[in-house]
């Protein structure tokens, strides 16, 4: 591995730890006893099956990426994610819970910090060029990518297929880049 490559192992390692800690703000995984519900009765994401699936989903891509790069023969690139990226993700997750009043909420918020997952996981995916964890971040994506169809229907109740639950970056011109949509051709 190179340096490029390190680099882009740790933000995806820092982004996938983001998502666990903003899922674990926004719902504890056990369900919290009937005094903290709301007054309608909805227990605000208190065990809710989407915030697990995410949580474990990101927690995979954050030992994947631990692992290969504990596996690297360097000392300094072998490095855990510091007390800084502990703290940023803290901070972003109590960001994130911060007003949070109903459940239709609280899953928009959790859908946009795993959108950034998904479109970081895909980055590092097109530019690895081990195979096995490239078949490992490929397994990751299609589960992010089911999470996040679900996530879709859950807060808009429209049936979203996986394959269009991320669109494609637009340019600076605001047209979708033709790169994307045609990956071997060279301009």
């Amino acid at each position: 591995m190179i340096d490029k490559e390190v680099e882009r192992l740790r933000r995806l390692r820092a982004t996938a730890l983001r998502v666990r800690s903003v899922a674990r703000a926004l719902g504890p995984s056990e369900p919290l006893p009937n005094r903290d519900a709301l007054p309608n009765g909805d227990a605000l994401l208190n065990g809710d099956a989407l915030l697990n699936r995410g949580r474990c989903a990101a927690w995979r891509v954050a030992r994947i990426v631990s692992g290969r790069l504990r596996a690297h023969p360097y000392a300094n690139f072998q490095r855990d994610a510091g007390i800084s990226v502990v703290l940023a993700n803290s901070l972003s997750a109590a960001n994130a819970a911060l007003g949070v009043r109903t459940r239709q909420q609280g899953l928009l918020r959790f859908e946009a910090h795993l959108r950034l997952l998904a479109r970081e996981l895909s980055d590092v995916r097109a530019l690895t060029c081990a195979s096995d964890l490239n078949d490992n971040f490929g397994r990751s994506q299609a589960e992010i990518r089911a999470l996040l169809a679900a996530l879709a229907y859950e807060t808009s109740g429209v049936q979203v297929s996986e394959a269009s639950t991320i669109p494609p970056i637009p340019d600076a011109r605001g047209a979708a880049a033709v790169d994307s949509d045609w990956p071997y051709l060279a301009f």
